[in-house]
């Protein structure tokens, strides 16, 4: 099974997602919303556990089963105004990977949000096989809801009560968290590890262009190098140097992978420098390994960026 079975989808529809990104109105658009949490269960640690749900701001972009988002808060015991955003990886379905990920950072005293995406676990359209997006409109219209959720809960959060607000996430988690905290005009702290500046080379050059059906995505242009140029023209504004660096950079600590098959190290190296006052933090170890091996430093990297927002 492989991505975008289906090809690239309605190109006039993905055309229009890709103009939205590269005039920047995805940063005008209200993302307002009103979460409906549950009360919610203590487990015996005295950790609540509740489950969220609000209309997606991108809902008009969403197939019908996506529009509602759904989110999992977790608190810890003694009452706190620090939250962690945690949007999910590539592929990644539900919350048992972040709830596991979420215990240490409970253990210090923050309560951590994860957040559903569009197109995936509950969200998934029918039709879909597992996490594989039949479309490359559909890999937009997700990851420009991602972006646009996660603003909204970051706004949802302040207005909540949460004076400190991380956004962070590995992989596509990582790079939505990046667009996401430069998009939002107020102080947050932004953790993206194992992501970069720009999506293209993740999806044209790297280990995840071997996933994509190129043999579907061909048939529609008429061979591969025309199928692959528009794929790179769709994917040119699809950069964070692109906008604004978030309102405090200083807040921000980037994980670099060296060895990492996914996300070239220059673009790592290009978002440090367009975020100035950021930290660059490299570990030696692969992208996957990084994921399944490194918890703790990506969390110390949270904590630490939660640390130089003020208050």
């Amino acid at each position: 099974m492989r991505l975008y079975e289906d090809g690239f989808g309605d190109r006039a529809e993905l055309e229009r997602l890709v103009r939205l990104i590269d005039d920047r109105s995805i940063a005008t658009e209200d993302v307002s919303i009103s979460i409906d949490l549950e009360a919610g269960a203590s487990d015996a640690a005295g950790i609540r556990t509740a489950l969220g749900r609000f209309r997606s701001p991108s809902a008009d972009l969403l197939p019908a089963e996506s529009k509602l988002a759904l989110v999992e808060l977790r608190s810890p015991a003694k009452p706190t105004s620090t939250l962690v955003v945690l949007l999910a990886a590539t592929g990644e379905e539900g919350f048992w990977l972040r709830r596991r990920f979420s215990n240490p950072l409970l253990a210090r005293g923050f309560a951590t949000l994860s957040l559903e995406n569009a197109f995936y676990g509950v969200r998934r359209p029918r039709g879909q096989r597992v996490s594989l997006l039949r479309t490359v409109r559909d890999q937009f219209a997700m990851n420009v809801a991602t972006v646009q959720e996660a603003r909204a809960i970051a706004r949802w959060a302040r207005d909540a009560g949460y004076d400190r607000v991380c956004l962070t996430g590995f992989s596509q988690g990582g790079l939505m968290a990046s667009f996401a905290a430069a998009l939002t005009p107020f102080a947050v702290a932004a953790c993206p590890r194992g992501a970069g500046d720009a999506a293209a080379p993740i999806f044209t050059n790297a280990a995840l262009s071997r996933r994509i059906h190129w043999a579907r995505l061909s048939a529609e242009l008429g061979s591969e190098s025309r199928a692959r140029r528009y794929f790179e023209d769709c994917l040119k504004p699809v950069r964070i140097s692109r906008f604004p660096a978030p309102e405090l950079a200083k807040a921000a600590i980037l994980i670099g992978l060296r060895g990492d098959g996914f996300i070239p190290a220059a673009e790592v190296d290009a978002l440090h420098r367009h975020w100035q006052g950021a930290e660059l933090r490299w570990l030696t170890t692969s992208h996957v390994i990084a994921a399944a091996f490194h918890s703790a430093a990506h969390q110390r990297a949270i904590s630490d960026s939660l640390s130089r927002l003020p208050g």
